[in-house]
């Protein structure tokens, strides 16, 4: 198994805690995908016709690919070995994703009299 394909074990933990935090796997959301170093035009031409957004990394050292998607374990079995594999094909390390969370919990309220709610203490 190459590095890259080591990101799809990993994703077990992270999509567990999706869940621990009541997300509906089913859903779609917007999911972020670092790529660095390799043969960065041709990776991100690549990403760009399978349908993700594709723009350099901040130091330009690599590619940030995005789309919204469902995650799940098909997901994970699936499309991130397809990113794994795309990124050894042009020498390119997978260093990982993120994806937003949905069902946040809200902010508890703040209890307290005027000068509280004025003053935001």
């Amino acid at each position: 198994m190459s590095d890259n394909l080591n990101q799809v074990e990993l994703a077990i933990r992270t999509l567990e805690v999706f869940r621990e935090h009541g997300e509906d796997m089913d859903d779609v959301r917007h999911v972020i995908h670092f790529m660095y170093g390799g043969n960065q035009e041709a990776l991100g031409s690549a990403l760009a016709e399978l349908g993700y957004e594709v723009r350099p990394t901040v130091d330009n050292d690599g590619v940030v690919a995005e789309r919204h998607e469902a995650i799940g374990e098909t997901w994970r079995t699936t499309v991130l070995p397809g990113l794994c594999e795309l990124a050894d094909a042009y020498g390119a390390e997978y260093d990982g994703w993120e994806a937003a969370m949905t069902r946040q919990s809200p902010a508890p309220a703040k209890r307290g009299g005027l000068l509280n709610r004025l003053f935001r203490k």
